[in-house]
């Protein structure tokens, strides 16, 4: 029987359980299912629509229990027919415990209505203690099942096959008519969340998410599923619909169950192709405006948030049928506890044999969930704290002592008080201690190598940007990006019809005035003289255009390689007189990063001092380098704007001024062997510097204080 703690490791519960007299439930649901192979069984409780998985040992115990006969008559049958052993008797009146605590029995003491109150009861007392499920509402508001058998022949045919195609096409054309108009979508992203577009965003999102819900509810009626519940979510305080279409777990067809759970995704994502149809067909308008808004809600955030595995959404279903784990959260989090029992506790294992495969899938599982869910909730605390800083930075608090106290209350309770660990007690309460005291001390206390790290941007030791002299159209353009470059080598050809007249012009004019100096030289010499002056005169306007002639072809001034330049789709285009044509480097890469006040004198960094760069665009590349400089003073000015919010980058300055909210140092770092082919010139990434070793407590501390002050200033 999986989950059946060893009989060693047990209280004893023989005695209490021999002579009780319990049924199952008759109203339970259970279907059999075939999982990697192996027979399981799912049962599910009409009354609080949660569903469970049997194995198939489980599943003959459970059909055994008989409420016309005592238990342990059930456990000698059970025996007589080798289902069981007579050394399992204390693991089958654990599972009796366990059948009991899930609510598939009918007790002595409480029929099925009581059974319900209790189990209303249980959910109330959570939800007491989760002081910060306030969050996380769910509000039930109807029964859409009778609603839904009037009215499902009207939508069969949204999951037939012709309409399938019809989807995939419609898809295909929105996602066409997207890449087309990719610049125009991305446009006015920046201004969605402005305060004006909120409420018109939440009331599309609570439109969208009640169709995403129908999608559920009548790909489940579909498949002859029963949809009890239908209510809204508040998630910090943004409201969503929700339908319990848990029913699909007794669909015997994994076809069927993955429709359902897919069905909201399904309907949103069509929607979100017509709304691409009609905000490419429309102006500016209002129906322009709402259908933006709903391509982004109904794709980008659908996608986002539903796709997402270790939230309890539409991914999560999808995940643990296509890994074929019901239950997949919960079998995680108890594989998880069964593996410190064994190698921390030294206690047998209880759960069930699993493959290599299986166990990494539920252990790698269980602890991507749990960081997700810690990532989630402090990222919830840090944006409610930069819109309400005392209420943010109060639940903060509330969160981490209630976690810690939550932890201190598990780990001793169990270690200390519990009667599965009575025969370890001693290793137990040594155990407990090492996790309550020596821990944080030495969390608290041992120094450890730490390291800042700063952004940076990659350059070279000598840069030239090459720009027009005159303005011009763009002819040609010679030099392609990464090419080697010598001196004087063209760059880029521009023309302009304007300097070709004035060579055609100045050209006449001093061949007239030639003409008339000759006829003069005999009958006029005064005037001879004079037509010679103006000759001079040309003579220079004529240097004067050629020169201007001389620079539309815009040559390279030194060798180099060409990491920024024209393109030949350029041709045409209109230069104004100096504007960037190149850039051509030589000499060693550089990277320029900018650190703070605080991380110069964490780092105590000096000329000579090894670091390590790691470009943003593969950052498992490791590059080091020398620092080769350190400016004297630091500056709120930013030279490197790649490295400022207005560039992309992390640093925030202020839109009007451009300056910083603290003063930063720059740095250049020569990197060893560094190349065209590991290094692209403007590219960013971080630069890692050692600092003084401090305690890991000493550091979260001061990063909490660093985005304290943050918070503040903002």
């Amino acid at each position: 029987m999986s989950g059946a703690p060893a009989p060693s490791a047990a209280p004893s519960m023989t005695g209490v359980l021999r002579s009780v007299r319990v049924g199952l439930r008759e109203d339970l649901d259970i279907t059999r299912h075939l999982f990697r192979g192996e027979v399981a069984y799912i049962v599910r409780d009409p009354l609080t629509f949660q569903s469970q998985r049997l194995d198939h040992a489980d599943y003959a115990v459970l059909v055994r229990i008989d409420v016309s006969r005592p238990l342990s008559e059930v456990f000698e049958e059970l025996v007589a027919t080798g289902t069981l052993t007579p050394g399992d008797e204390e693991s089958f009146y654990r599972f009796v415990m366990r059948l009991h605590q899930l609510g598939f029995l009918h007790l002595p003491i409480a029929d099925d209505r009581q059974l319900y109150r209790r189990y209303r009861m249980r959910q109330l007392s959570r939800r007491r203690e989760k002081l910060l499920g306030f969050l996380f509402l769910r509000i039930p508001l109807w029964n859409p099942d009778a609603f839904l058998n009037k009215t499902v022949r009207y939508f069969h045919f949204l999951f037939s096959r012709w309409f399938f195609v019809l989807w995939v096409v419609v898809i295909a054309s929105a996602g066409y008519v997207v890449l087309r108009n990719w610049s125009d979508l991305l446009d006015p992203l920046a201004g969605t969340l402005s305060t004006g577009n909120l409420p018109l965003i939440g009331l599309i999102l609570l439109i969208l998410k009640f169709f995403h819900e129908m999608g559920h509810a009548y790909a489940c009626k579909h498949y002859g599923g029963e949809v009890p519940e239908m209510g809204a979510f508040l998630i910090v305080f943004a409201p969503c619909a929700y339908m319990d279409a848990s029913a699909c777990w007794g669909f015997t067809s994994k076809r069927a169950r993955l429709i359902v759970c897919l069905a909201g995704m399904y309907v949103e994502m069509f929607l979100a192709a017509i709304a691409v149809f009609v905000w490419a067909t429309t102006g500016s308008s209002f129906v322009h405006g709402v259908a933006y808004n709903v391509i982004l809600l109904a794709s980008v955030v659908t996608i986002l948030f539903n796709v997402n595995p270790f939230a309890r959404f539409d991914g999560y279903y999808v995940a643990s049928d296509l890994l074929e784990i019901p239950n997949l959260r919960q079998r995680s989090r108890e594989y998880n506890l069964g593996l410190l029992k064994r190698y921390v506790l030294g206690m047998p294992s209880s759960g069930e044999s699993v493959g290599i495969r299986h166990s990494l899938t539920l252990s790698l599982y269980g602890i991507c969930a749990t960081i997700y869910r810690f990532s989630l909730m402090i990222a919830i605390v840090a944006m409610l704290a930069t819109k309400m800083f005392v209420v943010g930075i109060g639940m903060g608090i509330m969160f981490v002592g209630m976690t810690l106290l939550s932890m201190f209350r598990s780990l001793t309770g169990y270690l200390w008080y519990a009667q599965e660990t009575a025969h370890i007690r001693a290793r137990g309460v040594v155990i407990s201690l090492v996790a309550l005291i020596a821990l944080p001390a030495g969390l608290s206390f041992v120094p450890i190598a730490s390291y800042e790290r700063a952004p940076a941007l990659v350059g070279a030791q000598h840069e030239t940007v090459v720009r027009s002299r005159t303005p011009g159209f763009v002819s040609e353009v010679p030099v392609r990006i990464g090419s080697h470059i010598q001196t004087g080598d063209p760059v880029v050809r521009l023309t302009n019809d304007s300097v070709t007249e004035w060579i055609a012009e100045v050209e006449g004019k001093q061949r007239a005035a030639e003409i008339r100096r000759e006829a003069y030289l005999v009958s006029d010499p005064a005037r001879a003289t004079q037509e010679q002056v103006y000759l001079r005169t040309f003579e220079k306007s004529m240097r004067q255009a050629l020169a201007r002639k001389d620079d539309l072809a815009i040559d390279a001034p030194n060798v180099g390689f060409v990491v920024a330049s024209l393109k030949d789709v350029d041709a045409g285009r209109f230069l104004a007189e100096g504007s960037p044509v190149a850039t051509i480097v030589a000499g060693r890469w550089e990277v320029r990063a900018i650190l703070t006040e605080e991380q110069i004198t964490r780092t105590h960094a000096q000329v000579g001092d090894n670091v390590e760069f790691r470009p943003a665009r593969d950052p498992g590349q490791v590059l080091r380098g020398v620092i080769s400089r350190i400016a004297p003073s630091g500056y709120k000015g930013i030279s490197l704007t790649q490295l400022t919010d207005q560039g992309g980058g992390e640093v925030t300055v202020n839109p009007d001024t451009g300056d910083a909210a603290e003063p930063y140092f720059e740095m250049t770092v020569d990197l060893y062997d560094a190349s065209q082919d590991t290094l692209k010139f403007g590219a960013t990434g971080t630069v890692r510097i050692a600092a003084d070793a401090e305690p890991v407590a000493g550091s979260v501390a001061r990063r909490l204080m660093r985005f304290w002050n943050k918070l503040r200033k903002s």
